[in-house]
């Protein structure tokens, strides 16, 4: 019986490390608050005036998040870790845009 004990132990230690590894991501409003970033940090350079930032960035985060929980349900968690670590790690709008 000790044994046994030890096996579903070491299993179950097992899959919460491989979830950890690869499914363990940012959530949607992490994933959507950097791309925000990114956002203002181009306009910012590009000289946007602030009225036109405030216009751009306003409705921005609501939509951004819908459409990441959307992703999460169409596409699985697997798939959306690997797109959230990959926004995440982008530092421009068109890192973002090939993620």
């Amino acid at each position: 019986m000790k044994r046994v004990g030890q096996a579903v132990f070491l299993f179950v230690a097992t899959l919460v490390t491989l979830w950890w590894i690869f499914v363990r991501a940012p959530g949607p409003e992490e994933v959507c608050e950097h791309i925000v970033e990114v956002t203002l940090d181009e306009a910012r350079s590009a000289q946007m005036n602030p009225e036109s930032e405030a216009a751009l960035v306003s409705g921005l985060s609501q939509r951004c998040i819908e459409h990441k929980l959307d992703k999460i349900q169409l596409r699985g968690r697997v798939k959306y870790a690997e797109y959230a670590k990959c926004v995440m790690a982008a530092q421009t709008l068109l890192d973002v845009e090939s993620c």
